[in-house]
């Protein structure tokens, strides 16, 4: 009976400690960065742009004021023109702290790796190297558990092949910086 009592316990008290994490699923618009194509009419494909989608968990530490989500994302933009079109595209993994201030407001100060960069148009396509990055980010809470506000992340891609020739450590440095305006839907 008391190894019953014991594992029911044990079974509870891990149910407990994993009440804090819940799926979150982002979205943003970000823009910045370095103009990588544009138009005649003023039109621009820009490293820092323009949607970035991603899902993962949030975990809310036990009596403490402290968030921790990490996120699984894709970043993307193109730009179409007569004689074709542009897309600049990542995969991202964030990891990001959060502090609430109040109850309504928190702080974010986290990392990001971006890896699976691309840039391509019709006569180029451009690899670059895996980067990493830095966020921060104020939101605030709408609703019960979702969250929106703004961010800035500091990024630097350095071009790794073009057409698949290797440029090696002749690599073209390119900023990715971009402030955004993300909303994280809780669940």
């Amino acid at each position: 009976m008391n190894k019953i009592l014991l594992v029911l316990l044990l079974f509870a008290s891990s149910a407990h400690a994993e009440s804090g994490l819940d799926f979150v699923l982002s979205g943003g618009l970000t823009s910045g960065g370095d103009t990588l194509a544009s138009t005649t009419t003023g039109g621009s494909l820009k490293s820092g742009g323009l949607f970035l989608i991603s899902a993962g968990g949030l975990y809310s530490f036990e009596d403490s004021n402290f968030q921790l989500q990490a996120t699984l994302g894709y970043h993307f933009d193109e730009l179409s023109a007569d004689n074709g079109s542009a897309d600049f595209k990542r995969t991202t993994f964030e990891l990001i702290p959060y502090y609430k201030i109040t109850e309504s407001m928190r702080l974010g100060l986290g990392y990001t790796y971006i890896t699976s960069i691309n840039y391509s148009d019709p006569l180029d396509t451009i690899n670059f190297k895996d980067a990493n990055g830095f966020i921060a980010e104020i939101n605030w809470r709408m609703g019960s558990k979702s969250w929106w506000g703004f961010r800035y992340a500091d990024i630097e891609y350095i071009a790794d092949s073009i057409n698949g020739f290797n440029i090696g450590q002749f690599g073209i440095p390119f900023d990715g910086s971009y402030a955004g305006l993300m909303f994280h839907g809780v669940f």
